[in-house]
């Protein structure tokens, strides 16, 4: 089984590096893949940087804490591409136009703001970095459980780091891209395998929900309180459906700016929404999980895997464990791509070169990497606690990215700023103090107060007849 993992990982390793193709040869080249993708190719980007290691750990457990509660990420994510419909194709084509390659290009060009380009980039950054360790630590958690043998994880994560870093030098998006469609195909013939296995090795008498009921029948109905009651469900809901589909995450961005048409962008939002019947298969096997109660306590996170090694043979356990690994190694590729972006076309000095800006991102990719690789190994807590965050972070952009894309913008950047600022001291606040205001989600409080600061302040400055309106694009 050991083999096997590292097999898997060095399969997606070469497939990543094949997806070169010479490319990588400019910045935009390497993070946007020269924007010449058709509809397949983003199709498979745009799901890979949703479907991860949450879809193989997270789905399950979640079922096991708060029970049909984990229905949201399936309703968030419809509701998301709905969003995105209407809003990635005026993001590509105003990307096409003014060549943008990250979130914070827009809004630098679309309010003439130096500053709230950075201190955007910076956001994305902090908030985003976690989402790489915790797909390299749920990496760890799946070789682990499913060989028996800690040390393999950790080597599995040494090992993926590396094969991350040098795909995503070489071929940059273009690997990721070429990585997306192996990883999408072993995921849904995972989830499809485990779904068969269980199905045929546990049949409960009376039938599934039956058997839940009489187990925990408090898991078959969202709760009008607690930690996954009614007004969590529903304001995580929405905090995350507006982040998707205000493209405020930064993963987002490559895939939609890599399109070589608008078409092919909004396409996708057409046929997405059914993918996430995928997310599904998760849901129903932890609830198998909860009716036989095989899961040990405080392992919830490993009831999938749990219920695969009890149904399946070895050799099926073995293609679970390479779809598993691809579910981490893809999107924490596309993820090290995203942040080593944002810092070379928006952190570094104005008017350098195009080919020192690629340097730049290259080098930002290497420290990224390793700086992520030691907290994985060292403080494998630090940043997934941040992780909890990251929606509510990246939601404080959604204003400002609806506000860039009409025709004419009549906001001040400095209104923008404010917004954002005390929207994430909201979020900040709550999470330092474990917070809330009636059981709401802190990014749906923080993007309130948001929008309320960037009136006031718009309202202030329009008084001031020296102040100069943005221009458009």
């Amino acid at each position: 089984m050991i083999a096997t993992a590292l097999i898997g990982l060095v399969l997606i390793a070469v497939v990543g590096l094949l997806g070169r193709r010479g490319g990588g040869v400019d910045l935009a080249d390497w993070t946007v893949g020269g924007r010449r993708f058709g509809a397949v190719a983003t199709f498979f980007l745009q799901a890979g940087e949703i479907f991860t290691t949450f879809t193989f750990l997270g789905m399950s457990g979640l079922v096991l804490g708060g029970g049909v509660a984990a229905m949201y990420m399936p309703s968030y994510l419809v509701l998301g591409y709905v969003g995105m419909f209407l809003v990635a194709p005026l993001v590509w084509r105003l990307g096409k136009r003014h060549g943008y390659r990250t979130n914070s290009d827009l809004l630098r060009h679309r309010f003439a703001s130096p500053a709230l380009a950075r201190v955007t980039a910076v956001l994305a950054v902090v908030f985003f970095m976690p989402v790489i360790q915790v797909q390299l630590v749920g990496l760890g958690t799946i070789v682990s459980f499913m060989t028996g043998d800690e040390t393999a994880g950790t080597v599995s994560i040494v090992l993926a780091a590396l094969l991350i870093l040098l795909f995503v030098l070489w071929a940059g998006l273009r690997g990721v891209a070429a990585t997306s469609y192996l990883k999408d195909v072993l995921m849904v013939v995972a989830l499809v395998i485990i779904a068969c296995g269980v199905l045929a090795a546990h049949q409960p008498e009376g039938g599934l929900f039956t058997a839940v009921s009489e187990q925990a029948g408090e898991l078959l109905t969202i709760r009008p309180s607690g930690t996954y009651g009614t007004a969590w469900y529903v304001t995580s809901l929405l905090v995350s459906a507006v982040g998707i589909g205000c493209m405020t995450l930064p993963s987002s961005w490559p895939a939609v700016l890599s399109g070589r048409s608008s078409k092919a962008v909004a396409s996708n939002h057409v046929f997405l929404p059914l993918y996430t019947i995928a997310v599904a298969i998760p849901v129903v096997v932890g609830f198998y999980a909860v009716a036989e109660a095989v899961v040990p306590a405080g392992q919830d996170n490993a009831a999938l895997l749990v219920m695969a090694r009890e149904a399946l043979p070895a050799w099926l356990l073995a293609v679970v464990l390479i779809g598993g690994a691809a579910c981490a190694v893809v999107p924490a590729a596309g993820g090290l791509i995203v942040v080593s972006t944002l810092v070379a076309a928006n952190l570094v000095p104005d008017g350098m070169p195009e080919r020192a800006r690629l340097r730049a991102g290259r080098v930002t990719a290497a420290v990224v990497a390793v700086l992520v690789l030691a907290l994985t190994l060292g403080r494998p807590g630090l940043m997934a606690d941040l992780y909890l965050l990251t929606y509510s972070g990246v939601i404080q952009l959604a204003p400002a990215n609806l506000l860039a894309l009409r025709e004419r913008v009549r906001v001040p950047a400095a209104a923008v700023l404010a917004g954002i600022a005390t929207g994430e001291s909201v979020v900040l606040v709550s999470a330092a103090f474990g917070t809330t205001i009636f059981g709401l989600n802190a990014g749906l409080a923080g993007l309130a107060v948001n929008v309320l600061v960037t009136a006031v302040v718009t309202a202030v400055r329009r008084r001031d007849p020296d102040q100069r309106e943005p221009v458009p694009a």
